[in-house]
């Protein structure tokens, strides 16, 4: 029977290589990849930055343009912190089959799996709502276009994309360059942040699965059982499971730590441009909502609302079950019946309880990712939904 890690691995190995992010087998076609992603990036984000010297526009349409141009640079931002670090994305791959292989046929396997089926939950539901979503955002944009073969007019029906694009040719004469470059750059953006949230969920869910893993080995160390053992063996079962789920428990903080430390430089700003994205795309609901002229600009503005609030959600949700997961490691020692242990090893159970804490996945030595964390993001664009609502009232 072939592991869910394995499958993960293969799937992962796809979507990696497609976009040029797989740590391994650098080859030359690796290298026109990168080239190739890196003009499609460029090409895009130019031309959403040339609209704001090229185009006069006023506040509305200004935030209107920003929501765009935020979230297009989060999706870089991600891509090339991903790029810049393959070695980081090595070990941590490298991580997760020592860990297991290390349980191989064991009982252990079977919380791997149950954890990995979540993170996979968590991946093609985002899979699922990002293709849907992009269809129907290309139908609407080519919606001039369709309805012209479907019910022709004496003239075409005016033709413009719905992300301001500056690429110095007329839109209406040239419009499918328009909707190829949006497409296209939007067709990348959205794989990246796809296959970086992939491997982000799934390394959340294996580390929360290793600290499972450790609290069962802690919580059976000293049972009704193992007390029923021979003086000898009970020792060597006891101190066996207790060194392993030190082992584990260690191994894994210190590989979050390397992991947050690596990408400590990128995700700081990217928190920042969430919540200007997020307060933008909020002043463009607001204003769509209270016009309610346009039934297409209330639907994409509900869709990026929605995609940015289920985007930082799921990022710190998985930071909090990292946090419970952890302290449960703890829980676990004071849970057991460490009390009617031998001796030596109600001394290492108590050594235990001093030095074994809850970690925290901590994001620029300043954000925690957790619950909490979360409402601080939605009441920091909140804030900044209100100063934009205010300024826009003063003009």
């Amino acid at each position: 029977m072939l592991f869910a890690g394995e499958r993960y691995l293969k799937l992962h190995r796809i979507i990696f290589i497609a976009l040029g992010l797989w740590p391994y087998q650098k080859s030359f076609i690796w290298r026109i990849q990168a080239v190739f992603f890196f003009s499609a990036y460029c090409s895009t984000f130019f031309s959403q930055s040339l609209t704001f010297v090229t185009m006069a526009c006023n506040m509305d349409c200004t935030l209107k343009r920003l929501s765009f141009f935020f979230v297009y640079f989060i999706q870089i931002l991600s891509y090339y912190s991903f790029y810049f670090n393959s070695e980081i994305i090595k070990k941590a791959l490298k991580h997760m089959q020592f860990d297991w292989k290390l349980f191989e046929n064991s009982e252990a396997m079977n919380i791997f799996e149950e954890y990995l089926f979540e993170a996979y939950i968590y991946i093609f539901s985002a899979i699922i709502f990002v293709g849907l979503a992009s269809i129907v955002f290309l139908t609407f944009e080519c919606r001039a276009v369709i309805l012209d073969i479907i019910a022709p007019m004496n003239e075409c029906r005016p033709r413009k994309t719905e992300i301001d694009l500056e690429l110095f040719v007329n839109e209406e004469q040239y419009f499918h360059l328009y909707v190829i470059q949006e497409t296209l750059g939007s067709f990348i953006a959205n794989l990246s942040i796809i296959a970086i949230g992939m491997f982000f969920a799934i390394v959340a869910k294996h580390l929360c699965a290793t600290y499972k893993i450790a609290s069962c080995l802690i919580r059976n160390a000293v049972t009704i059982r193992t007390l029923q053992l021979p003086v000898a063996q009970r020792m060597l079962f006891m101190h066996r499971s207790i060194c392993l789920s030190v082992h584990i428990h260690r191994r894994s903080m210190q590989f979050t730590n390397n992991l947050i430390i690596s990408f400590n430089v990128w995700y700081f700003p990217l928190l920042l441009f969430c919540v200007l994205s997020l307060s933008c795309i909020m002043f463009r609901l607001y204003n769509a909502i209270i016009l309610f002229n346009d039934f297409f600009e209330i639907f994409l503005s509900c869709l990026m609302f929605f995609s940015c609030i289920a985007y930082m959600f799921v990022a710190n949700f998985l930071g909090q079950s990292y946090i419970e997961h952890s302290a449960e490691v703890l829980e676990s020692i004071y849970d057991t019946l460490w009390y009617v242990a031998p001796l030596p090893v109600q001394k290492l159970f108590l050594i235990m309880q001093k030095s074994v804490k809850s970690h925290k996945l901590i994001m620029g030595s300043l954000f925690v990712l957790s619950i909490e964390g979360f409402s601080t993001l939605i009441t920091s664009a909140v804030s900044y939904f209100t100063v934009m609502h205010a300024m826009r009232s003063r003009v």
